[in-house]
């Protein structure tokens, strides 16, 4: 599901949550790409443009995951999606 969600926002630039549950291949409810969204921001691969985590955008190092230029597991692993909150 993350692949699809940084691919999604590599084509579209940003997107809601709930959006992006409702796309073929997601395969997922809007908290449970909410929930996604957040551990992919605390790995700096997407970010929340509100405050309200509503809408979503990829980074530069997404970008760059998706290019295969960034070897995410060289970076530490994002926290649980509760530990964050």
């Amino acid at each position: 599901m993350d692949d699809r969600i940084l691919e999604h926002l590599r084509d579209e630039s940003w997107a809601t949550p709930s959006y992006m549950a409702r796309l073929r291949g997601i395969h997922a409810t809007e908290a449970q790409v909410r929930e996604r969204c957040r551990v992919l921001a605390d790995a700096d691969l997407v970010a929340f443009l509100t405050e309200h985590q509503d809408l979503v955008e990829l980074t530069t190092k997404g970008m760059g995951y998706l290019k295969g230029e960034v070897d995410i597991d060289l970076y530490p692993r994002p926290r649980h999606p509760r530990a964050i909150e």
